[in-house]
């Protein structure tokens, strides 16, 4: 699996954090979990598509403080103590306490809530370093005019996940497709520029 010094690499140094030990022990149980976040750690962001919260100076952010639940029971109490990692693409991303999986959740939407992302943080943060390197030297060229361009990038997102999806194939096939949302807004941004 990745390791901090791949993601750092991959990333760059002043975009990589890891969470304190102290942290990890208080907030997070499972003894995977904590290494992967105390010993690889997370970028701050991937590109203007994913924001990750800030390890090494903040506490970890629940759902019921993300969406400053006041009335306790307004979302299911299972999910109010789950730790969200990502903040972005319409919800959040979710790493459950219980099944130690990520998932998304988005409030009000009981068709897709708490899909499978991935099937363990650790498997996030290969899935996330493997789609950055694919992402950040590709070039491609996109026109709003031109009628090809929007067959050119389905056609690269589909050669891109054909690429990744062996790292986790369950998320692959979730019903969010989070992953292949990810790459499709990326993919836009780079074509864009």
């Amino acid at each position: 699996m990745v390791t901090h010094a791949e993601l750092v690499s991959a990333f760059g140094s002043d975009w990589v954090e890891t969470m304190p030990p102290e942290v990890a022990e208080r907030h997070f149980g499972d003894p995977e979990d904590r290494r992967v976040l105390t010993e690889v750690g997370l970028p701050g962001s991937l590109m203007e598509v994913l924001f990750f919260g800030d390890l090494g100076t903040e506490q970890p952010r629940t759902i019921a403080q993300v969406l400053d639940i006041g009335e306790p029971g307004s979302d299911p109490p299972d999910i109010e103590d789950d730790i969200v990692i990502v903040n972005s693409i319409g919800g959040l991303a979710c790493l459950s306490q219980a099944e130690h999986h990520i998932y998304w959740y988005k409030p009000g939407d009981e068709k897709r809530n708490r899909a499978l992302i991935n099937s363990s943080l650790e498997l996030f943060v290969e899935t996330l370093y493997r789609v950055w390197l694919r992402l950040k030297d590709l070039n491609l060229e996109y026109a709003s005019y031109d009628e090809e361009s929007p067959a050119e990038i389905g056609a690269e997102l589909r050669r891109l996940v054909a690429e990744i999806c062996d790292i986790d194939p369950p998320s692959f096939e979730s019903p969010v497709m989070y992953w292949q949302h990810v790459l499709l807004f990326a993919l836009k941004l780079i074509a864009e520029e």
